[in-house]
């Protein structure tokens, strides 16, 4: 199984200028959970910071997105040794937020959702829904 690649800014030229390499600015954590909630990147990025005012942690923070996605329904799965993102043996049909060093990005019915193609990198584990567990074996 190889999952494909599509850029996606989650939302964020909506709110923000893209158009330029200085207009990245370490957003991939309010990028994927939009992307994989569904949710608007305004709110998305708002919340995270509501939240980090509260407890302290800076808005990308892992304590910080753990709380966004748990209060949500998403549950921390351990990652599986051997498999760069681009052959990770996860079913086609679920949606994963995964955690990648130092990155976040979304894996949605085989597609890896990013501004690059980071299907070389190997994953430290993956947020699944609760509702796509029985999905996962």
């Amino acid at each position: 199984m190889t999952h494909l690649f599509e850029y996606h800014d989650g939302g964020r030229a909506k709110y923000f200028r893209m158009k330029y390499k200085k207009d990245q600015v370490g957003d991939c954590v309010v990028r994927a959970l939009a992307i994989a909630t569904k949710e608007d990147y305004k709110a998305v990025r708002d919340e995270l910071w509501d939240t980090s005012r509260e407890n302290g942690f800076m808005p990308n923070s892992k304590g910080n997105y753990e709380k966004f996605l748990t209060k949500r329904g998403w549950k921390w799965m351990k990652k599986i040794k051997g498999f760069n993102l681009g052959r990770y043996p996860v079913p086609q049909n679920i949606t994963a937020i995964v955690s990648l060093a130092g990155h976040l990005c979304c894996l949605d019915e085989g597609i890896v959702y990013d501004l690059y193609d980071c299907r070389e990198s190997y994953p430290y584990g993956i947020y699944v829904h609760e509702s796509q567990l029985s999905k996962m074996g």
